[in-house]
């Protein structure tokens, strides 16, 4: 490859990224939600291959605003392109852009024991349950979500730390990868200040807008990377499963679940897409004056070897 070609090359695939990374944040919408607490929906939505529900097992608690599905996920940068959204007050409040740093619907409910129990000393209030039994083919449980909350990065390390869990018969299987850790506010973040006693901040996403963010289309001030729940070697039989979220302490701020439709499933070849942010105005400016740069530069290079 003579050196003009290598200059081609770069040029034409820098400013590809440029081209490819302007249309998307052109075209890109605001997530979309469509509420409904029908827990049969809810279900049948992430519902994925290998597994059977029992018949008459879907129960739904919560307030009628408070769970949805969705769609144009990947568009506000959250990883996961479509599935069902439990929050702790209203579905509609995740759509895009950030206008606010406390979004909060107070739907007057009652808190859940089963998530009590994952923060001591403290109660919760607002819950938004979804359970069903199941059984699986292969003996496995694969699925993928994302947590986001209004309580980053204020309220980051603190005791407002509203809580979530996936209970498979009782256990709480929503863990940091390689952890027995559950994934949280205090758990998975970027700090307070930003930067400050962070804790996993390579899974954690800023979109606070006192704090640099405001880039991804979606409400919530902050929100974990796609993790996936993996539950290997169930015996046979019937399992029951737990999809649960609630404030803590008070019913300010709320937080929201996304769980990707099609993957709760017994085999793990549902991948979650790579998260990726949204690139700002002056990056792909940056992107086009390389790319065009290098385009000049390989004018010259082959006016000089003629």
């Amino acid at each position: 490859m003579t050196i003009s070609q290598f200059i081609q090359k770069i040029s034409m695939t820098v400013a590809g990224t440029a081209i490819v990374a302007l249309s998307s944040t052109t075209t890109a919408q605001a997530i979309s939600i469509t509420p409904t607490s029908n827990g049969n929906d809810l279900v049948e939505e992430i519902l994925g291959s290998g597994i059977t529900i029992a018949p008459n097992s879907i129960k739904y608690t919560g307030a009628a605003g408070a769970s949805g599905l969705f769609t144009d996920g990947l568009s506000s940068g959250i990883g996961i392109d479509s599935g069902i959204i439990l929050t702790t007050g209203s579905a509609v409040d995740a759509e895009g852009p950030n206008y606010s740093d406390q979004k909060t619907t107070r739907n007057g409910l009652p808190g859940d024991p089963d998530l009590d129990e994952l923060i001591p000393g403290y109660s919760t209030q607002d819950a938004t349950i979804v359970e069903f039994d199941f059984e699986t083919e292969g003996g496995n449980v694969f699925f993928n979500y994302v947590f986001a909350s209004e309580e980053y990065i204020e309220w980051t390390n603190s005791k407002y730390n509203d809580v979530f869990g996936f209970f498979l018969n009782g256990e709480n299987v929503a863990l940091i990868p390689g952890t027995s850790t559950p994934v949280a506010i205090n758990t998975v973040n970027g700090g307070e200040p930003l930067g400050t006693n962070a804790s996993y901040p390579e899974y954690f996403n800023n979109n606070d807008l006192d704090n640099g963010g405001g880039h991804f289309d979606i409400e919530y001030d902050g929100f974990t990377n796609v993790f996936t729940v993996k539950a290997l070697g169930l015996e046979a039989g019937t399992h029951r499963m737990k999809l649960a979220i609630a404030d803590v302490g008070d019913q300010q701020w709320d937080s929201a679940v996304f769980i990707e439709a099609g993957s709760f499933s017994d085999m793990s070849d549902h991948a979650p897409e790579l998260l990726q942010d949204v690139p700002e105005p002056s990056v792909l400016i940056g992107l086009f004056a390389v790319g065009f740069a290098g385009s000049l530069l390989r004018k010259k290079l082959i006016k000089s070897d003629n």
